[in-house]
């Protein structure tokens, strides 16, 4: 054998091995796809049912596209229930505005704004301007972003409030919207830990961390409107019956208030304007209370409160109707009716709150 044929025999050898070699490493990448495929497909279907269990909602307005962001979203151990534990609030800690709201386990939200300008007055409004709102909605799909922050998207908001102005008292009462989350759509939460030089400094300001504090890292948790830039401070939520007797004194201060009113009114339209006060006062405590019982009570003790709450709706308002009999219509048979269903009220408020322990 010659060298030229045999180097060509050589070279043939070498060419068939690598050949073999390049085989054996396709086939052991595809067995590590095929193997790593079907691992990513079972985390996919356990963090979609972890997902769920967190809102009960699909954002499929907010699909994410990308993977990665889609397996740390879906790996989400912050729930609802971990933010029902707090109150919030939004306030530059100066003047007369704040905007407080509570979070359910269910994700629903309701709260308050108010702001007052005393000096701003008339001759029907004396004592200045205050504006107000109230509202509700639901936030849906909580999702983890790091280790300190996750994120969640405003499904819905609504405002209860009637849209119209009134005076009351000397006061001019003018509605408004719903500040913290005005333009919100996707709101951050910041747990405790999460470092400092990561919050944007306007959102720093918000939630009342100074540079001169030399604080490291975040002390409470915190919410942020990612639209507005604003940032939404914490504190922890009184235990649901605390909560309720404390907003009872508050509306029963105010109905004895409307109560002397009552008392000392020269006319008969001055008695339909206390008595209206009183409705009005007793019906948004009576809200109040029942919804702390509604997310607060067993499914047993709830339904038992619903069912004698339909029959004392019933109860009440035949009893106030009963009361304008004597009147053929008039603003005495207004007067009498308003009294009927403002007394019965709060004496149901008071009732309601021994269903929470």
């Amino acid at each position: 054998m010659n060298k030229r044929h045999k180097k060509r025999t050589q070279r043939r050898i070498s060419i068939v091995l690598i050949a073999v070699a390049l085989v054996l490493v396709a086939g052991c990448g595809v067995y590590f796809l095929v193997n790593r495929s079907g691992e990513d497909t079972t985390v996919d279907e356990a963090s979609t049912n972890n997902t769920k269990d967190v809102g009960n909602t699909t954002d499929t307005n907010k699909a994410e596209n990308d993977t990665t962001e889609t397996t740390k979203a879906n790996d989400s151990t912050f729930t609802f229930e971990d933010l029902a534990k707090y109150s919030y609030s939004f306030t530059s800690g100066a003047g007369g505005w704040e905007d407080d709201f509570d979070i359910e386990k269910d994700g629903s939200f309701h709260g308050s704004y108010h702001d007052s300008d005393m000096g701003d007055t008339g001759d029907d409004y004396p004592d200045g301007i205050r504006y107000y709102c109230e509202y509700e909605g639901h936030f849906e799909n909580i999702q983890k972003v790091d280790d300190y922050t996750y994120k969640m998207h405003l499904k819905d908001i609504k405002i209860l409030n009637d849209d119209q102005e009134y005076i009351a008292d000397g006061v001019k009462y003018i509605p408004l919207t719903p500040y913290a989350l005005n333009n919100a759509d996707m709101v951050e939460i910041y747990l405790p830990g999460k470092p400092v030089s990561e919050i944007d400094e306007e959102v720093q300001h918000w939630i009342f961390i100074e540079t001169q504090d030399q604080q490291d890292t975040l002390e409470n948790l915190a919410l942020v409107n990612v639209n507005e830039n604003q940032g939404i401070t914490s504190y922890e939520r009184m235990s649901p019956k605390e909560d309720a007797e404390s907003n009872y004194k508050t509306y029963k201060e105010s109905y004895d208030y409307y109560a002397d009113l009552l008392s000392e009114a020269a006319t008969t339209a001055d008695m339909v304007e206390a008595t209206s006060n009183q409705i009005r006062v007793s019906d948004e405590c009576l809200n109040y209370i029942w919804r702390i019982i509604k997310y607060n009570t067993d499914e047993d003790t709830f339904n038992k409160a619903l069912e004698e709450q339909r029959q004392w709706l019933k109860d009440r308002d035949a009893s106030a109707e009963r009361a304008t009999a004597e009147h053929l219509g008039g603003s005495q048979a207004t007067v009498d009716y308003n009294d009927i269903y403002a007394t019965m009220t709060m004496e149901r408020c008071k009732e309601l709150l021994n269903y929470l322990k």
